[in-house]
């Protein structure tokens, strides 16, 4: 009388046979080998350099190098090709690279955006709107506006530039994002941000801009103050520059701090 081990071993060795078989249609069919690299979201970055750098080779396995963490297993994320494009550049801001089955692998890129540049003695150092030094040019840049007045203590690329006055740079930053949200609007074509050429921090919550008026290219002195109304200030000052109210006006100040908007003259 055989034994009730004994009657068990034959479903044992089919089930062992069944994923053995399995496991090498998964290894060898072409639908689990890479075929395919989609870039998305990239602004300034080239597409040929970012699939070179992700480390992701042509026909690859899809298996290969996925996860890092539970969080990329779970979402069929590749942690090592993410970790090796924020690497190489520093003007990424996040980074998902993302299996597509069957055979594709999509590389999602969200580049920083440069919004001003401060001085500093080999050139001039690019930040976006969180204050990341994006990168470090001989000359200024053209359509952002420099933020004077401050002393770079220290600047690692892909990190937050360190000012001598960290709370002034913080009020510049709250103005740029104002600025940038401002521009978000769809209701006039012209954008606030090109025109600006300087961000002047006075002290406390207040700063000056310089504005380059693009109708009669005038410049304009602007003094604002950082508070819940900055966003709805920058949008009445997009507006107004696109229609041209504030063009030769003479020298004089915009003042749009508290609740004021009112230009004083000289």
């Amino acid at each position: 009388m055989k034994s009730t081990g004994s009657r068990h071993w034959p479903g044992i060795l089919a089930t062992i046979m069944l994923l053995a078989v399995l496991l090498l249609l998964v290894w060898l069919l072409p639908v689990f080998h890479l075929s395919e690299i989609e870039t998305h979201g990239l602004r300034t970055l080239d597409e040929t350099e970012i699939k070179a750098v992700s480390g992701l080779t042509p026909d690859q396995h899809l298996l290969r190098g996925l996860g890092g963490s539970l969080t990329h297993i779970l979402q069929l994320r590749y942690a090592f090709a993410e970790n090796n494009l924020k690497a190489a550049y520093p003007s990424i801001r996040t980074a998902v690279v993302q299996m597509d089955f069957p055979r594709k692998i999509i590389i999602d890129i969200e580049e920083r955006v440069e919004v001003a540049y401060l001085l500093v003695p080999d050139g001039c150092a690019v930040i976006d709107k969180s204050g990341y030094l994006i990168d470090i040019l001989p000359t200024p840049p053209l359509g952002i506006p420099v933020i004077n007045g401050l002393k770079v203590t220290s600047m690692t690329l892909g990190q937050a530039i360190s000012v001598d006055v960290p709370t002034v740079l913080n009020s510049a930053i709250s103005l740029m994002g104002a600025i940038i949200d401002a521009d978000k609007d769809d209701r006039t074509d012209l954008k606030l941000l090109p025109t600006i050429s300087t961000i002047l921090p006075v002290g406390g919550r207040n700063l000056y801009m310089v504005l380059i008026l693009p109708g009669s290219r005038d410049e304009l002195h602007v003094a604002v103050e950082i508070g819940p109304d900055l966003r709805e200030d920058m949008l009445w000052l997009r507006f107004a520059v696109a229609q041209g109210v504030l063009d030769n006006r003479g020298k004089g100040i915009l003042d749009l701090t508290g609740t004021r908007r009112t230009f004083i003259p000289d």
